[in-house]
């Protein structure tokens, strides 16, 4: 599968080191707008550079489009009518309708389309996917120092939208209402937002995202019946707790409708509470989605994140800064 990476900044030079390890690809080109960044990529992996995408179209089974979010729609629309497998990094476009443009060329061309929601890869989200069943309650946290790119956007789009994918992902239900607030710090646009997600199935889903922390911190909690599993994405780590089968509060309330335990809350929760730590498989998230996207490529599985689950994830970004924004306009003209 011949493959090139358009846009070889700092995501984009790790896809080009990726795919050049990966069986079954050949890297054989990289584009971007800067011509000496591209040549500089292109001799570290012995691959031909370029800073025009119509030099290696007719080149290419498949390309990952990591260029700034603006230009996503400009550069992967070409490969898409050409009806070449393309993984546009998250998010999708830059617009709802740039999104419904890509994912309509797509349709029309039978071109494989793959979003690079990256969290879904993460060994830790990967064992947690499918242990809890209907999630009732979902808490994100992702705190990140500041940086310098990507401020152009909303740390609503910038960052947020990794937990809104994987609330959206394991609730797969209607989202109802969306209520958010947030400010800017030292970017022209939101740099910290904390929004609650509500969905019809009654779930709710809580995510906090803040790019101006000194330290870095991305951690979930999940919540369904009788059960809860603990995510720290950061340091790779989680554990699974759930309720006896047998439990039951009614049987341990004192005359006052507490809890009631007689030898201790220790005993009494290590009794009723089985945790146990997560297993998983170490391995670099972006590997095992380009390993993913080769495999949707080759016809072998269905993209692991649609083109469709891109612009939900759109949407819903889009419904928390409406939110936020709306609650600031409202406190300018107060």
């Amino acid at each position: 599968m011949r493959v090139a990476v358009i846009g070889v900044g700092h995501l984009g030079s790790a896809h080009a080191r990726i795919w050049n390890e990966i069986p079954g690809a050949e890297l054989v080109a990289v584009v971007d707008s800067s011509l000496d960044r591209a040549r500089e990529i292109a001799e570290l992996h012995g691959c031909s550079h370029h800073d025009q995408i119509d030099e290696v179209i007719d080149r290419v089974d498949a390309v990952s489009i990591v260029t700034p979010t603006p230009f996503h729609l400009a550069t992967s629309l070409p490969f898409i009518e050409a009806g070449k497998a393309v993984l546009v990094e998250k998010p999708l476009a830059a617009t709802l309708q740039e999104a419904d443009q890509i994912c309509q060329a797509a349709a029309r061309s039978g071109s494989v389309l793959q979003v690079g929601h990256i969290e879904r890869f993460n060994p830790v989200i990967r064992a947690a996917i499918d242990i809890i069943e209907k999630p009732l309650f979902i808490e994100c946290d992702r705190i990140h120092p500041f940086a310098i790119r990507s401020t152009e956007i909303s740390v609503v789009h910038d960052l947020m939208i990794h937990d809104i994918d994987i609330a959206l992902h394991l609730i797969d239900d209607d989202l109802t209402e969306v209520d958010a607030h947030g400010c800017s710090v030292l970017s022209p646009t939101e740099d910290l937002a904390h929004a609650r997600l509500s969905f019809k199935s009654g779930a709710t889903a809580f995510v906090k995202t803040s790019r101006v922390a000194l330290n870095r911190s991305r951690k979930i909690r999940i919540f369904g019946h009788r059960q809860y599993v603990s995510l720290d994405l950061v340091n790779r780590q989680g554990f699974h707790v759930a309720l006896d089968a047998e439990y039951d509060p009614a049987h341990f309330l004192d005359p006052l409708g507490r809890v009631d335990a007689p030898d201790g809350v220790e005993q009494f929760l290590q009794r009723h509470l089985q945790q146990n730590p997560l297993t998983f498989v170490e391995e670099q998230p972006l590997r095992a989605e380009l390993d993913a996207f080769l495999d949707a490529a080759e016809g072998r599985r269905e993209p692991a994140v649609t083109g469709s689950q891109g612009r939900r994830a759109m949407e819903a970004a889009a419904q928390v800064v409406e939110s936020l924004r709306g609650r600031g306009e409202s406190l300018e003209k107060a």
